[in-house]
């Protein structure tokens, strides 16, 4: 896990300027059962995603999903999350029966983990980006429900590339520069009803809701894997860039009452 002590270590014991330093940008990570090399139990995230991350400015942080969803100190020193992909959320958090597509997380707290994330990212108005389970994980949090299944009809929503139409002036068209971006699919189960505080902001041609923002919160969620083509596609690469921009942003706006009274020391 990255901390400051360990960036400040690998150059070497120098301190960056809080204006130069990398913000820190918290990605929670998937309890896994098997993850290969390991005897026991292991975390994963998608390294796609981090290098993103990386390639924006920003230096990411694996967060441990803990059950302890009241601890707000391990957000101290955070300036940014991103909440991946992964695993079918729970129907059970919004009332409804497992059908026998639906795959959720080995470890079962991993869902209410997530939640508390992006709760207290709203609540605390950390930027915030939200791939895929992430939205899902969004609405849930905002008291929405989801399809568990989607029927592959006009478009095929698994490992597919298809257009996404956003909406004009919303957050996430600034942020990726167009109107109509050719995404990278891999989902089986979208929004049915949407979360309180949340507006719709990108569909599939088939309906299907592909983006997603909470309306004082600065949070965009997509339902798409941007982390895929991001190398590669300005569009996508332009996700992860607002994300760190906005976190770079709070950091410093943290930073500046304490140049403030050091300044005051100074002078006294």
């Amino acid at each position: 896990m990255t901390t400051p002590q360990t960036n400040a270590a690998a150059a070497g014991g120098t301190h960056q300027p809080n204006d130069q330093a990398r913000p820190l940008i918290g990605v929670p990570g998937m309890w896994s059962g098997t993850v290969q090399g390991l005897r026991f139990d292991g975390i994963a995230v998608a390294v796609e995603v981090l290098r993103s991350i990386l390639r924006a400015g920003g230096e990411p942080v694996i967060l441990f999903p803990s059950e302890d969803h009241n601890d707000r100190s391990r957000y101290a020193l955070l300036d940014g999350v991103v909440l991946p992909g992964g695993a079918d959320v729970s129907p059970e958090l919004y009332g409804e029966v497992p059908a026998d597509t639906t795959r959720v997380a080995h470890y079962r707290g991993q869902d209410a983990a997530e939640i508390a994330v992006i709760r207290d990212c709203i609540e605390l108005e950390i930027p915030t980006l939200a791939i895929c389970r992430g939205l899902q994980l969004l609405n849930i949090a905002c008291e929405g429900t989801l399809t568990q299944h989607l029927d592959a009809e006009e478009i095929d929503h698994v490992n597919s590339l298809h257009t996404v139409d956003i909406s004009e002036g919303s957050r996430t068209a600034a942020a990726i520069g167009t109107l109509t971006p050719k995404v990278s699919s891999y989902h089986h189960q979208g929004v049915a009803k949407l979360g309180r505080g949340l507006r719709i902001v990108g569909r599939a041609d088939d309906g299907v809701i592909e983006a997603i923002e909470h309306d004082s919160a600065p949070i965009i969620a997509i339902q798409w894997h941007p982390e895929d083509n991001a190398a590669t596609l300005a569009s996508d690469q332009a996700l992860f860039d607002w994300v760190v921009r906005e976190a770079r942003t709070r950091k410093l706006g943290k930073a500046e009452p304490r140049a403030a009274e050091k300044k005051v020391d100074t002078l006294s």
